[in-house]
């Protein structure tokens, strides 16, 4: 069987060649890595039973002497979804060998789910305001037709639920716009601060009309990155709404930005630019959750706020083509702290 296994050890999907009494002739390298009960002795036999519905296909492809193929689930610590292809090579040292190709539907199979679960969370957060505009509106032709002081009140719920439903379609776009770019490569350098200075301008208004105080401590001189400014404006701008409506009544929302030499998430020099707030905090279970689409911690003070469960998930995409890192810090009723590392643009120093 040497010279199958010679042959199949260059297939870069598991392979595995079985005998017409159905024992192992022979796997690839990659069919050893993925189903490791194959080294065992009897091992293949136990991987027959933990594959449903192969030990069958097996036997027709015997029985018929045809090419067959099948989708298998396999247990290999957790389920798997292949599809399986089974062919007869004819005989070998006086056995008819079958050779068994698997491809991993496993991840198609998820890409779909998170689909279908994409469009449902889309369909529900659009449906819940239509909804509510829908209600305002057979009242508004109804009982309160001739009520000014109804009127008044319920076009003004309408607006809100209005401008909800913008800020969400401008977030699924901005979404799919940071998505698509992902994997382009990012050619010119931009400055920290003035990312910075953009951001802060942006939200200031919000900031004043919430009662909010801003503070904001950038070290002087800082090196550049390399990315796109308007990218990386609107992840700050989005952790800065997020401190602004989650600190507490007149609150503090704190923005700093300094060097970090090697000690952080990134393992290299790094500008780390951080906002903090001191609202009711996240709890620890929830934190790697955040950067989940339309995730809320508080998701009826955050529909009423406004907020679409998108930005954290710009944010994520942003980083990810920046090479950047976010790191979460919270402490329930202490606040928390929102902290993105840069990698420093090569050639950049500071002056």
């Amino acid at each position: 069987m040497g010279v199958i296994k010679h042959i199949i050890d260059g297939v870069s999907v598991p392979v595995i060649a079985v005998r017409g009494d159905l024992t192992l002739a022979a796997a690839n390298a990659v069919a050893f890595e993925e189903f490791p009960e194959l080294d065992d002795v009897g091992g293949f036999a136990r991987f027959l039973d933990k594959t449903k519905g192969l030990h069958d296909l097996l036997g027709e492809a015997l029985e018929e002497q045809d090419s067959t193929k099948a989708k298998v689930k396999a247990r290999n610590g957790f389920r798997r979804d292949y599809t399986v292809t089974i062919q007869s090579i004819g005989d070998f040292e006086g056995s008819q060998i079958l050779l068994l190709t698997f491809e991993d539907e496993s991840i198609q199979k998820d890409i779909k789910s998170m689909r279908t679960g994409f469009v449902a969370n889309v369909s529900h957060e659009i449906r819940s305001p239509l909804t509510a505009i829908s209600g305002f509106v057979e009242t508004l032709q109804g009982p309160a037709i001739e009520n000014v002081e109804a009127r008044e009140r319920f076009l003004g719920l309408m607006a809100k639920e209005v401008k909800r439903m913008t800020n969400l379609v401008t977030d699924l776009l901005s979404l799919s716009q940071v998505e698509a770019k992902e994997r382009r490569s990012l050619k010119k350098v931009v400055m920290p601060d003035m990312v910075i200075h953009q951001a802060i301008e942006a939200v200031t208004a919000m900031a004043l009309k919430s009662g909010k105080t801003l503070l904001v401590d950038i070290a002087t001189d800082l090196p550049k990155v390399k990315g796109r400014q308007d990218d990386l404006v609107r992840v700050l701008i989005n952790l800065l709404e997020n401190a602004i409506s989650y600190s507490r009544e007149k609150g503090q929302v704190r923005l700093s930005a300094s060097v970090n030499s090697g000690e952080n998430p990134l393992g290299t020099d790094a500008i780390c630019i951080a906002v903090s707030d001191d609202g009711e905090g996240i709890a620890a279970e929830e934190i790697p959750l955040l950067t989940q689409r339309f995730y809320r911690v508080d998701k009826s003070r955050s529909r009423n706020l406004g907020g679409t469960g998108l930005g954290l998930a710009i944010v994520k995409h942003v980083l990810v083509r920046h090479r950047g890192k976010l790191v979460v810090e919270s402490s329930l009723g202490e606040g928390s702290v929102f902290s993105v590392y840069l990698p420093i643009a090569e050639n950049s120093s500071q002056s």
